[in-house]
């Protein structure tokens, strides 16, 4: 996946862009605050309608205007033609179009427009919640295999349903009613997720080798539910605790993915510069793994790298995603701290004052 071409208005402090971005790598440069980091967020919008910075999504409207939009040209890509897609925010509204066609869902855009984010927040992967790292898990299965989309939204209206019940504390026989069909829909979810790692394994442990040197990453998968016991016997077991806080305590919704390096929790063993590292290997393991099982690539949106990583992990990390394929997105306040060497096509941008414009040379 690549954009060739982005029109973008209003959004955050950019008044109005139009650029044409390299298929490979593009360096975008600028002093802090120019407007770099909301560059790579407008893309990350086009392709999910949210932020990967806030949850406020009024607040990607440039202040003193009433809208934003965003507009890209995408690459033709296996037997997809060439794509125009695009997508708007009025306050609270939202309008998004793919190939001229009113999209129904924002699955549709992420599907199409695979991404992954390396930023200053990466490291949460390894050092906060279980819900980064059940997201970073959920972006691996969702985009290589096509019957996870169905089996986590039929898991999530099931328990929807439960929750419901619960909060109206209702009857046991009318909460265990949802029961068996959770327990089936989470036994595919879980299934599903199992899979994915067994495969992606290897190649984060390969990748993790190549950029930082680690002897041996794993993961173990925590489904959600003790263990010892079938989702059937906690759900039991847990029922009246359930129903006194209202939400149901067990399923792949509270699942956690335990990161490891040389067989201990990983945030424990490394430093908080190596946890910067390993996040990132990680996410450029999931690309790989993605390219490999699906033929296509991503579109790597990655802020200041040179604020996170020294010269020779910052070279490793260029060189890897080199490798890889796919376009890149890097910023950074000076385009002198990221090596071009092993790029054979790039060009550069430069942000100011919320204008973008390329840099001939």
């Amino acid at each position: 996946m690549a954009f060739l071409s982005l029109e973008i208005r209003d959004f955050r402090n950019l008044v109005a862009a139009a650029l044409a971005p390299s298929p490979r790598l593009n360096l975008i440069v600028g002093e802090n605050a120019s407007g770099k980091t909301s560059f790579l967020e407008a893309c990350y919008f086009l392709g999910h309608g949210r932020s990967f910075r806030t949850r406020h999504s009024e607040r990607l409207i440039r202040e003193g205007t009433e809208h934003c939009r965003v507009v890209g040209t995408l690459a033709a890509e296996g037997n997809v033609a060439q794509t125009v897609v695009g997508i708007e925010r009025w306050g609270a509204e939202m309008r998004a179009r793919l190939g001229g066609e009113p999209v129904q869902s924002l699955s549709v855009l992420a599907a199409r427009l695979p991404m992954l984010v390396v930023n200053p927040d990466s490291h949460h992967l390894l050092d906060a919640g279980p819900q980064y790292r059940r997201r970073f898990l959920d972006w691996g299965v969702f985009h290589v295999e096509p019957r996870y989309l169905a089996a986590w939204q039929r898991y999530r209206q099931v328990l929807r349903q439960r929750n419901a019940a619960l909060r109206a504390r209702q009857a046991a026989k009318a909460i265990t009613a949802w029961d068996r069909e959770l327990v089936e829909t989470a036994e595919r979810v879980h299934m599903l997720r199992q899979s994915y790692l067994d495969t992606f394994g290897s190649v984060a442990q390969a990748t993790a080798q190549r950029l930082l040197a680690a002897a041996e990453v794993g993961f173990q998968y925590q489904p959600g539910w003790p263990q010892k016991v079938t989702l059937t016997e906690a759900l039991e077991a847990g029922l009246e605790r359930d129903r006194g806080q209202g939400y149901t305590r067990y399923g792949p919704h509270r699942a956690d993915l335990a990161i490891r390096w040389d067989d201990q929790p990983a945030a424990e063993r490394v430093s908080r510069g190596q946890q910067k590292q390993l996040a990132i290997a990680l996410l450029l393991a999931q690309g790989r793994h993605f390219t490999g099982a699906t033929g296509r690539s991503c579109c790597y949106l990655v802020d200041d790298l040179a604020a996170e990583l020294d010269r020779g992990h910052r070279d490793r990390v260029m060189g890897e995603l080199s490798e890889i394929g796919g376009q890149v997105m890097v910023t950074a306040i000076d385009a002198s701290a990221l090596s071009t060497d092993n790029w054979s096509e790039h060009r550069m941008f430069h942000v100011e004052h919320g204008d973008i414009r390329e840099v001939v040379y």
